[in-house]
């Protein structure tokens, strides 16, 4: 089976939630897999610089496993730096995966490469289905000012900048987020909040300063952070944590100077599933500018998943598709891709005990349908909607 980009994504984060647990031994088994999977990935790779990028981050990652096989083999607790010059030549903890020979680095330091996943995105619009509305609202915002600099100057539309995308869970934000750094041909950074706060990648905003640096050496850029509001939350939400209380201001900063980079354009967006939750300073002018509403899948939406979902399994003929999408109003992008791998199984067991296929039919799918529930309720939906309509974007 073809390995997948959010397959590594997955491993990735597993392998480093686990390293910052101190469970050495499962951070060392996912880091295996995530570097595995990003080796795979990399035969895949259209061009030789994405070609050597995967196979550098796959490299990293397998740095990142050794180390925690010697934390396991030093009794090493969570946090506490590796052990310096002993046998070996072990990094540490901060410069694991650089792909140095130890030696004379900066004590403490690390490159943005080694937590910030970069990559060149193959996604357009063309593959994300439906929100026609909301692609054609980034292209006029974002895409246009890329695709035209010299027209954008003229009329005085800046190209970069910031935009939120907010809605329901499983709506397709980060994949509309990959398809726009297609469309733009940028270098897409993809990070969580987590990757930032992390202990064992050194402070939290001297983490910032690298990421916006990083993006700021590529030509085009955009810098995705999911989950954005657990980096930037309310102030009343976050306790009074000094972490955070050095963290908001620095990415305020960076957002403040991310599109004046001379000769460079750069894009920053943010996802969120509860964006009451994000402090106020980021949805002022010159920092999220933007704010998109992502909705749950339309009727030609539904039936443009149905096809990718069920377009290569055997599906029973009679099967009426159109008739489907509409039983799924409702349902989030992620809710309609479970009800197809769901109605995979049965057929799919049935046709390794009898020998022989065994295709989808329609009752099969009506009963997925029947045994799925939405994940999105209308209350929330109606709280999406007010919040539009209070910060402006309605």
């Amino acid at each position: 089976m073809a390995v997948t980009y959010d397959t590594f994504e997955r491993y990735r984060q597993k392998g480093l939630d686990a390293r910052r647990a101190g469970q050495w031994e499962s951070a060392r088994v996912y880091l295996l897999e995530a570097a595995r999977t990003m080796l795979e990935l990399s035969k895949s790779a259209s061009g030789p610089e994405l070609t050597q990028a995967r196979r550098e981050m796959s490299q990293k990652l397998l740095d990142l496993a050794k180390d925690c096989e010697r934390a396991k083999a030093e009794n090493r607790r969570a946090n506490q730096p590796a052990r310096r010059g002993g046998t070996g030549g072990g990094a540490s903890r901060e410069n694991a995966g650089s792909g140095g020979g130890g030696g004379g680095g900066d004590d403490g330091e690390t490159d943005a490469s080694q937590w910030v996943v970069k990559d060149k995105s193959t996604l357009r619009f063309a593959d994300v289905a439906g929100l026609e509305s909301v692609k054609q609202d980034i292209k006029l915002k974002l895409v246009y000012p890329f695709e035209h600099p010299e027209l954008a100057a003229k009329f005085g539309i800046r190209a970069g900048g910031g935009v939120l995308m907010y809605g329901p869970p499983g709506t397709g934000k980060t994949m509309l987020a990959k398809a726009t750094a297609g469309e733009i041909d940028a270098t897409f950074f993809l990070i969580s909040a987590g990757d930032v706060l992390s202990k064992w990648v050194g402070e939290a905003e001297q983490n910032i300063k690298k990421l916006f640096a990083a993006a700021a050496n590529e030509e085009r850029s955009i810098i995705f952070i999911d989950e954005i509001e657990a980096l930037v939350p309310a102030r009343r939400d976050e306790g009074g944590s000094s972490v955070m209380q050095r963290v908001v201001p620095q990415i305020l900063q960076g957002v403040e100077g991310f599109d004046r980079k001379s000769g460079r354009a750069m894009l920053l967006m943010g996802a969120t599933n509860v964006p009451w939750q994000l402090d106020p300073a980021m949805l002022r002018p010159g920092r999220f500018d933007e704010k998109v509403y992502i909705p749950l899948p339309d009727l030609p939406a539904r039936r443009k998943m149905l096809d990718i979902y069920l377009g290569k399994r055997p599906v029973d003929p009679a099967v009426d598709l159109d008739s489907l999408a509409t039983k799924l109003n409702g349902y989030s992008g992620a809710d309609i891709k479970y009800v197809c791998d769901r109605a995979a199984v049965i057929p799919f067991l049935a046709s390794v005990a009898a020998g022989a296929e065994s295709p989808i039919t329609g009752e099969i799918l009506e009963e997925a349908i029947r045994e799925a529930p939405k994940s999105v309720t209308p209350e929330m939906i109606r709280r999406f909607e007010e919040w539009g309509r209070g910060s402006g974007t309605g």
